[in-house]
């Protein structure tokens, strides 16, 4: 039998196939902390989190301890930034078990989101354990503990057309929705300047970043900061190999870019205009590269209200196979009378004796033991129709007496016929 300990939570048995093992749940209420700071996406969040196991269990077999995550108070993980399709709202609990086990003791899941806004809420989760088994009988004890949210951005490119919002520009910019297909431009428009030390600045998300631009041999050079790093600097009018481009508005070209930033959410890309020549903003291209792990701005530890909520797993032994007791052979060998028992012989047989000792879950480990012998059975055996099992045969059958007393009967018979016919041969020899 099990039991489950609880302090405080709903207790309530889960439905389960024949083929499961009996499950019971509860519901757990967490809150939690941002860690990572204003960005966390799980700051003030309240939770309801239904942790379901198994009460019983065999050894060798996996624990399914699982966790549901629903949110509670009109809370939820809220995005911390525009989304593309792909970021990813992971969750691992924590585990402290007791008993005989091995394995990990830790809920992991993560689910994929859809395209989303700043402030929009995710979805969360569901957990589950991995590689956690029992070793030998026994009871293993689980006691849920916190809970630590981490939200990874979408991995891609976003871009920004030279007509965000998100784009600031100083002084004085004229925006052109002029461009044709064939100059290549994004959006087929452009912003242009040829005022000296006209700026554009953009505040954006990620790991990296492309400005497009025109090259033309009116454009003069640009200057480029970024954060905290030195400026640097790029001239639209010079082809890659420092020759003098020779015709005007070819769009769509990546004059400048970076990568390997670490990821943050207010990176500022500053541009100014050097010299009193076009300067052309086309467009943006946004990078988020791919994570080693999650940021750590993002990260949110939620704990559970109620504590010491244990689950108590009974684990017995597995079950013993069947044991296979080979069919009884015989060997029934005449030789035409010539061992002098009248063609008779005494067979050799082969028994197996098995002996089987089953514990219950909580005792020692069920042992089946099988030993074969071969020797010569005590009783003699008539081979005639037989088995050889070291026992005299079974006594005939009704209709093999009634055969048997009619071959007697006729030769009696015969026997009289035969007699009174020797006599009637003597009495003529004598006349």
């Amino acid at each position: 039998m099990s039991a489950l300990s609880l302090v405080g939570g709903g207790l309530f048995a889960i439905s389960s196939t024949p083929a499961e093992a009996n499950t019971v749940g509860v519901d757990l209420d967490y809150n939690c902390t941002g860690i990572g700071g204003p960005d966390s996406v799980g700051n003030g969040t309240k939770l309801r989190v239904t942790v379901t196991a198994p009460t019983t269990m065999t050894v060798g077999r996996p624990i399914d301890v699982k966790w549901a995550i629903a949110y509670r108070g009109q809370t939820a993980f809220t995005a911390p930034v525009d989304q593309i399709p792909g970021a990813v709202l992971s969750a691992r609990g924590t585990l402290r078990i007791e008993g005989p086990w091995r394995g990990r003791d830790v809920a992991e899941g993560s689910l994929k989101q859809q395209e989303v806004k700043k402030g929009d809420p995710l979805a969360p989760p569901s957990l589950v354990t991995g590689e956690v088994g029992a070793t030998k009988p026994g009871e293993i004890r689980i006691t849920p503990q916190r809970l630590v949210v981490n939200f990874t951005p979408a991995v891609g490119e976003k871009t920004i057309n030279d007509d965000d919002p998100s784009l600031q520009y100083l002084p004085v910019w004229q925006d052109f929705n002029d461009r044709k297909p064939p100059l290549n431009n994004i959006g087929q428009d452009v912003h242009g300047t040829e005022q000296q030390d006209a700026s554009v600045a953009l505040t954006f998300a990620g790991t990296g970043v492309d400005f497009i631009t025109e090259r033309d041999h009116r454009a003069g050079p640009l200057e480029f900061k970024i954060d905290d790093r030195p400026i640097e600097e790029a001239d639209p009018s010079k082809n890659e190999d420092d020759s003098p481009v020779t015709g005007e508005n070819i769009g769509g070209y990546t004059l400048w870019k970076v990568r390997d930033l670490p990821y943050k959410l207010d990176h500022k890309l500053t541009i100014k205009n050097v010299a009193a020549k076009w300067a052309i903003v086309d467009a943006f291209k946004v990078v988020t590269q791919e994570f080693k792990a999650p940021p750590s701005m993002f990260r949110a530890v939620c704990t559970p209200v109620q504590k010491n909520v244990t689950f108590r797993i009974t684990v017995g032994d597995q079950p013993s196979p069947t044991p296979h007791t080979p069919t009884p052979s015989s060997t029934n060998t005449n030789n035409g009378g010539q061992n002098g028992n009248g063609g008779q012989s005494t067979p050799t047989a082969t028994a197996t004796a098995t002996a089987t000792v089953t514990a219950s879950p909580s005792s020692a480990p069920t042992t089946t033991r099988t030993v074969t012998a071969t020797a010569t059975p005590q009783v003699e055996i008539t081979p005639v129709g037989a088995p050889q099992t070291g026992e005299s045969p079974a006594p005939p059958s009704g209709a093999a007496l009634i055969g048997a007393g009619s071959a007697m009967l006729v030769g009696a018979i015969m026997g009289g016929v035969a007699l009174r016919r020797r006599r009637a041969a003597h009495a003529g020899a004598g006349q």
